[in-house]
C-alpha cells in the first residue's frame, strides 16, 4: 500500500489531449467514475434495488451469523481437556491464583484468559494436569472459559469481509472471502478452545484492518480519524506481539508497507518539503514502533503485578528474581552450607532430586552395552531419605574430622567455629550417600541412555585406589569471587569432576524398569551447559527461625521492573530456540499449504471420538492454486506490459498489484519465516497465513469473473451497493467455490467438533492422505 499520485495509462497516452486521473490505490475504493472519467455505461441510468444497495450490511450479518454458529456449535463437548488446553488453562489458573509462572509467549492472551475466568468468578483451583481430564467433576467453568475465548475466534471472518470490503473489493468477494475462513476446519477448531492463537489472530487482522483504514485518510493526513486510525494500527500491532512473538511478522508487513509510503512521501516532485516528511516520518514511527513497545512492555508490568507469590516458574530465574516471590524459599530459608551438613541436590530445570541407593545398573543395557554394575544415581521427582548427600572436603583432616565428631555429638558449636567450614565457590569436595555410606563418583563407562556420556555412580569409601573419581568442584553460576558461599534455595551451582571435567546433569527421558522410571544422571561432558545447574533445596534438620526469617527478608536487594523485565525477555528467547525435541505431531514449513497432516488434539476411545486439526482441504487447495495463478497473472502482464500491450484495465492493474500484492504479502511474511526457525514446528503456525490465502481466493475470484471494476467495488463495508455480480457465470463461481468449502467442512466436522464417533470405514474415508495420522483406523 502507499500514497497514490497522478500518471498517465498507456491508453491515454496513445489518446492525445486525454487527462490523467489519480490512480486506485492499494485501500482505494473507486469512486462513481470509469477511467475515462464518465459514468460506467453498465451502471448508467440503472437503479439498484433496495436489496442491492443494503447487501453489503447484509453479507457482513451473514457471515458473523455463520461464524458464531460454527464457532459455538456445542462448545460444551468434549467436556474434557484439550490439547494445549493443558498449558493455557493452567497459565489462566496461575494467574487467578497469583502464583509465578513461566511461559515462552508473552502475557496478554493468557491473561485474557484469565479475566474471562475472574469475570465468571472462577478461583483458578484447577490445573489442567493432563489431556483427558473431566471439568464437570472437577467445577471448572469451562463452557464460559471457551465461550470468552471463542468471542475472538467468531470475529475472525468478519474482520475478514470488513478488510476486503474496505480494500475496495466487491460485495461477492469480500462475502466469498469471509464464508471460506468461515467454514475453515482449523480455524473452527482452535476458534473454540481454550487457545492462544485466534486471540493473536484476531489482533493481526484488527491492525491489518486498522491500517487500511488509515491509509485510505492519506489525503487528509493528521486529522482527527487519520490519528485514530493510526494509534489504532499501532495499539493492535503491539497487542499482537504481546500475544505471541510471532506477531512481529505483521509488525514486518506493516512496517514494509509503510516504508515504501514514505518513499513516495519523500518525493520531490510531489512538492513535499522535509519538514512536512519528517512529520508524517515522526507519526509513523511514533504509532507503529514507540506505541506497540510501550503496550507490549506494559503488559509485562501487569503480569508481574498480579504474580507476586512463589509458584512453578520460579527456578527458571536467578536468586535476585525469585527472591522478590512471597512464600518463595529463598525469601524464607536461604542458608549457608558447611561441610558436614547433609544435604539435597535439586535439578533446576527438571526438578528431579539426585539420589542413589543399594540398587545397581544392569551388567547389559538394551543395545549389548556393558556397565559397570556400579551404584544407581539417579533423579527422582519425589523427594526421599535417599536425595541426601553429606558435602565432604576433598583433602581429609584431623580438624575435620574433630569437627565432625562435635557436630554428631550434638554438641553447641559457636558460630564462628561453624563459620570457618562455610563451602565457597570453586571448592574442592565429595559427596556422601547418607543411605548408603558410599561416594558420589564418575569414571570413564558410558550412561546408560546417553553413551557420549559418563557414567555416575558412588563407590566404597575406603577405596582409595579410586578416590580421584570422587572429587567435585562446586561452581557457583554467576558468583564474583571464590569468597561467595553455596546457600541452599539461593545459589544455581555445577557439580563438575575435577580429574574428568564433566558435570553432573540430568534429562527428561525415563530409565527402564529397572531404573524405578527415574531420570537418568550422567557426567556431561559440555559442562557449562545452562541445563547443568542444581540447587541445594535444604539442610537436614536446619529451618528458620522467625528472627532469620525476618533478617533475610530485611536483606532482599529490590529488584526494579526493568531489571526483571530484560530477565524474563532472555529467558524467553533462549527456551523457545530450544524447543527441538521431536513431537509426534509436528511438521515442516514446506507441508503446511498442502494440508499433508494434522495435530490429534483429543480422543475418546469408549465412543471412538476424536478432534483432529486440520485445515479444510478443498479450501487450502484451492487456495494454493489461487496463489499460483496471482503470481503468473502478474508475471504475465508485468511482461506484456514490456512489450506495450494492454490486457488489463489500468484500475484493475493497479488493484492487482497494490491490494491483492499487500495480502500475498501478508502471506509470504507470515510463511516464509518459519522455514528459518529450528524449533519444533506445527500445523497450527500455518493459521493465520492461511487467512490471507483465502483473501487472495477472493480477489483472485474477482479479477476473473468482474471486468466493470469500478461499478462493483465498495468504498466502506458498510456503504450502499450498485451491483452485486456482472453475470450468471459468476454466480456459478461463487456459488461452486462456497458449495466446496461447505461441504467439505461438513464431511471433516465429526473431527473438528469431536461430537460424533466414526466407523473403521468412516475413518478410512477421511483419510484422503495417507499421511491423515486419525486415530481408531482398526
Amino acid at each position: 500500500m502507499s500514497i497514490d499520485e497522478p500518471q498517465l495509462t498507456r491508453r491515454q497516452v496513445k489518446e492525445a489531449g486525454k487527462q490523467a486521473v489519480p490512480e486506485a490505490s492499494a485501500s482505494d475504493a473507486p469512486g462513481d467514475s470509469s477511467e475515462d472519467g464518465k459514468q460506467s455505461k453498465h451502471s448508467k441510468g440503472v437503479a439498484p434495488s433496495w436489496f442491492v444497495k443494503n447487501s453489503s450490511s447484509y453479507a457482513f450479518t451473514l457471515v458473523a451469523v455463520l461464524s458464531f454458529v460454527t464457532r459455538y456449535w456445542k462448545i460444551w463437548d468434549p467436556a474434557q481437556v484439550v490439547f494445549d488446553e493443558v498449558h493455557f488453562g493452567k497459565f489462566a489458573s496461575y494467574y487467578l491464583r497469583q502464583e509465578y509462572h513461566f511461559d515462552i509467549h508473552p502475557p496478554l492472551a493468557k491473561m485474557v484468559i484469565a479475566l474471562g475466568g475472574w469475570l465468571v468468578g472462577y478461583d483458578g483451583h484447577f490445573l489442567f494436569e493432563k489431556i483427558g481430564m473431566d471439568y464437570m467433576s472437577n467445577g471448572v467453568p469451562y463452557i464460559l472459559l471457551r465461550g470468552w475465548v471463542a468471542m475472538f475466534g467468531f470475529a475472525l471472518p468478519p474482520l475478514v469481509y470488513m478488510i476486503m470490503a474496505e480494500s475496495g473489493y466487491s460485495v461477492a468477494a469480500s462475502l466469498l472471502a469471509g464464508v471460506l475462513v468461515t467454514f475453515d476446519n482449523a480455524l473452527v477448531t482452535q476458534g473454540r478452545l481454550i487457545l492462544l492463537d485466534n486471540i493473536m489472530i484476531f489482533f493481526m487482522l484488527a491492525a491489518i484492518y486498522s491500517y487500511v483504514r488509515f491509509f485510505k485518510l492519506r489525503y487528509k493526513a493528521f486529522g482527527t480519524q487519520w490519528w485514530t486510525w493510526l494509534l489504532s494500527t499501532g495499539a493492535m500491532l503491539g497487542c499482537a506481539v504481546s500475544c505471541k512473538m510471532v506477531g512481529l511478522l505483521t509488525m514486518m508487513l506493516i512496517g514494509s508497507a509503510v516504508l515504501y509510503d514514505l518513499w513516495r512521501i519523500i518525493d520531490i516532485r510531489r512538492g513535499t518539503t522535509m519538514a512536512q516528511f519528517t512529520q508524517h516520518f515522526m507519526a509513523r514511527a511514533f504509532a507503529l514502533l514507540a506505541v506497540p513497545f510501550a503496550l507490549y512492555i506494559s503488559f509485562f508490568y501487569v503480569h508481574f503485578a498480579v504474580l507476586t507469590s512463589s509458584g512453578p516458574g520460579d527456578a527458571y530465574h536467578t536468586a535476585k528474581f525469585q527472591m522478590q516471590l512471597l512464600n518463595n524459599p529463598m525469601r524464607q530459608s536461604s542458608f549457608d552450607v558447611h561441610f558436614g551438613d547433609e544435604i539435597q541436590f535439586r535439578h533446576r530445570d527438571t526438578g528431579v532430586y539426585m539420589e542413589s541407593s543399594a540398587d545397581r545398573y544392569p551388567l547389559r543395557y538394551a543395545d549389548q552395552r556393558v556397565s559397570s554394575q556400579g551404584p544407581q544415581v539417579t533423579g527422582a521427582k519425589k523427594r526421599s531419605d535417599n536425595a541426601y548427600w553429606r558435602i565432604k572436603p576433598a583433602q581429609a583432616s584431623d580438624e575435620f574430622a574433630q569437627f565432625m565428631a562435635r557436630k554428631q555429638a550434638g554438641e553447641a558449636i559457636p558460630a564462628e567455629e561453624t563459620d570457618r567450614w562455610a563451602v565457597h565457590n570453586l571448592d574442592l569436595v565429595q559427596l556422601e550417600h547418607v543411605s548408603t555410606g558410599m561416594n558420589l563418583r564418575t569414571h570413564d563407562v558410558a550412561s546408560p541412555m546417553t553413551a557420549t556420556n559418563m557414567e555416575i555412580t558412588t563407590l566404597a569409601l575406603n577405596d582409595t585406589a579410586k578416590a580421584a573419581d570422587t572429587v567435585w568442584q562446586i561452581k557457583i553460576d554467576r558468583a564474583n569471587t571464590n569468597a561467595t558461599r553455596l546457600q541452599t534455595s539461593a545459589s544455581f551451582i555445577r557439580i563438575v569432576s575435577q580429574k574428568h571435567g564433566v558435570a553432573v546433569w540430568t534429562h527428561t527421558k525415563a530409565l527402564p524398569d529397572w531404573g524405578h522410571k527415574h531420570q537418568e544422571i550422567n557426567g556431561n561432558k559440555k559442562p557449562n551447559e545452562k541445563s547443568t545447574l542444581w540447587t541445594v533445596p535444604r539442610i537436614r534438620g536446619r529451618s528458620a527461625s522467625a528472627e532469620e526469617l525476618a533478617a533475610m527478608t530485611k536483606k532482599i536487594v529490590k529488584m526494579g521492573f526493568l531489571a526483571k523485565f530484560a530477565e524474563l525477555q532472555g529467558l524467553m528467547f533462549r527456551h523457545n530456540n530450544a524447543l527441538t525435541t521431536v513431537h509426534p505431531f509436528q511438521s515442516t514449513p514446506i507441508t503446511w499449504p498442502f494440508m499433508v497432516r494434522g495435530i490429534s488434539f483429543w480422543t475418546d476411545k469408549d465412543s471412538r471420538r476424536q478432534i483432529y486439526l486440520m485445515g479444510n482441504p478443498v479450501g487450502w487447495w484451492i487456495s494454493d492454486v489461487a496463489l499460483l495463478m496471482y503470481g503468473a497473472t502478474m508475471v504475465s502482464i508485468a511482461l506484456l506490459t514490456r512489450r506495450n500491450v494492454e490486457v488489463v484495465d489500468g484500475i484493475v492493474q493497479r488493484h492487482m498489484l497494490r491490494s491483492t500484492g499487500f495480502i500475498v504479502a501478508a502471506w509470504v511474511l507470515h510463511y516464509a519465516p518459519f522455514f528459518l526457525m529450528g524449533r519444533s514446528l506445527f500445523l497450527h503456525h500455518y493459521l493465520p497465513s492461511s487467512i490471507f490465502a483465502y483473501m487472495t481466493l477472493a480477489a483472485v475470484f474477482q479479477f476473473a469473473s468482474i471486468m466493470d471494476y469500478p461499478r462493483f467495488a465498495l468504498k466502506h463495508w458498510h456503504s450502499n451497493v450498485r451491483a452485486l455480480v456482472p453475470s450468471g457465470v459468476s454466480v456459478v463461481g461463487f456459488g461452486i467455490l462456497v458449495a466446496a468449502q461447505v461441504a467439505c467442512f461438513m464431511y471433516f466436522a465429526p473431527l473438528t467438533y469431536g461430537t460424533t464417533g466414526l466407523s473403521v470405514d468412516e475413518i478410512h474415508s477421511r483419510r484422503w492422505l495417507s499421511s491423515y495420522d486419525l486415530h481408531f483406523q482398526t
